[in-house]
């Protein structure tokens, strides 16, 4: 899910809420519409809670979709300048009573004749109009062929339109929905790399040149960039063992010269050790050529380029003080600031990459994983590195 904002009565905000706070609204529904398996928690408001259950025309959009026919709601009252219907949103596709009706909005217009229509106040600004004019895949939920779906909602009360509410899902890369945000620091905390995995529905019908996530309805094209500095994009490329890739860390990085357009490509080596947790394999090495310091209990791998003797080392870091040492054995600066040392130390949930099974305790004791990394130029170590990713971008 995303962030949402959802606006009503000329702009009034009708909830914002984040990652965190949208998802504790919602219980997955294993039975629901596979374009949104999820139902609204009960509450006052909805005190038998709401399905979203799909119109056919909306469906059309979605032909890998065959658990769900979609449903005909022209026996509500329905303003005839809407080009698109969504869903039906109630406790049952039988409601009469209290329930939402949800369309696409693909203009001002069509959203000012709708307040007319139902006699509601016009929920927004002209600044959210000035979205839906020039910027729709900057606010949109769903993207159908060449459409940016921004949702708006009439809500009946006692079987009378009470409210009409506009939602939007703010992204900050056009087009694109974040899933997760990282960034490497080093010395006292500068921010070295900074990026994001970035997704995009795609209703089944794939994309060329990204990575497909999902399956069905729910498959996404997925974009991982960052930048190094002002000097250097990275693209990462996911690679199949079968075309030479590595077993667990299955990327590589295309890095690009901003001035030269210049590409390197950087290759990922998991450690023996990171190998034996994640698939119980017994193939490669533990890093033992290179200088490796003792306060490390466990090396997850390397990266490296074609031809030059420039090398990554990806360690486990485990508090404050391991990393203080690590950097110590290599004479370089810590890679932390204040901020940083405290949440590697009191909460490296907001720093992990994953949560593994570094214990063998099995399903349900996984542990939540900080990488370390240190920077080898003709074996000598001049970087450490930190990472942060963080999962609540919207």
């Amino acid at each position: 899910m995303d962030a949402e904002t959802v606006y009503i009565n000329g702009g009034q905000i009708y909830k914002s809420d984040s990652v965190k706070t949208v998802v504790s609204n919602y219980t997955y529904n294993p039975d629901g519409d596979p374009l949104f398996k999820f139902s609204k928690n009960v509450s006052e408001e909805y005190p038998e809670g709401k399905k979203y259950i799909f119109t056919r025309e909306f469906k059309d959009y979605f032909p890998m979709d065959a658990d769900r026919e979609g449903i005909d709601i022209s026996s509500y009252d329905l303003c005839p300048d809407v080009d698109l219907w969504i869903a039906l949103g109630a406790k049952s596709e039988t409601e009469t009573k209290d329930y939402d009706l949800f369309f696409a909005v693909q203009s001002v217009s069509e959203l000012k004749a709708v307040a007319t229509y139902y006699n509601l106040p016009y929920p927004i600004t002209s600044e959210v109009e000035n979205l839906i004019t020039n910027s729709p895949n900057t606010i949109h939920f769903w993207r159908l062929e060449n459409l940016y779906v921004v949702p708006a909602g009439i809500q009946y009360r006692n079987g009378v339109p009470t409210l009409l509410k506009l939602y939007t899902y703010p992204t900050t890369i056009p087009g694109w929905k974040t899933w997760m945000l990282g960034n490497s620091y080093t010395d006292g905390g500068e921010v070295y790399e900074s990026g994001g995995i970035y997704h995009q529905l795609t209703g089944g019908q794939g994309k060329d040149g990204y990575t497909m996530r999902g399956s069905a309805n729910y498959q996404r094209a997925e974009s991982i960039t960052s930048k190094i500095g002002d000097k250097t994009s990275v693209k990462y490329n996911f690679t199949k063992t079968d075309d030479g890739g590595d077993p667990v860390i299955m990327w590589e990085a295309e890095e690009t010269d901003i001035a030269s357009g210049e590409k390197r490509i950087r290759h990922y080596e998991s450690t023996k050790m990171f190998r034996e947790v994640i698939g119980k394999l017994s193939s490669g090495n533990n890093l033992e050529s290179y200088n490796l310091s003792s306060d490390v209990d466990f090396w997850l791998g390397r990266s490296y380029y074609d031809n030059t003797n420039e090398a990554e080392l990806y360690f486990v870091a485990t508090s404050s003080e391991q990393v203080k040492k690590v950097s110590e054995h290599y004479k370089l600066p810590v890679p932390y600031n204040d901020n940083l040392k405290n949440k590697l130390d009191n909460d490296p949930e907001s720093l992990r990459v994953r949560h593994y099974d570094m214990l063998g305790l099995g399903e349900g004791n996984f542990v939540p994983v900080v990488a370390g990394g240190i920077v080898f130029k003709d074996n000598i170590a001049v970087k450490i590195k930190l990472y942060e990713f963080t999962r609540e971008a919207s």
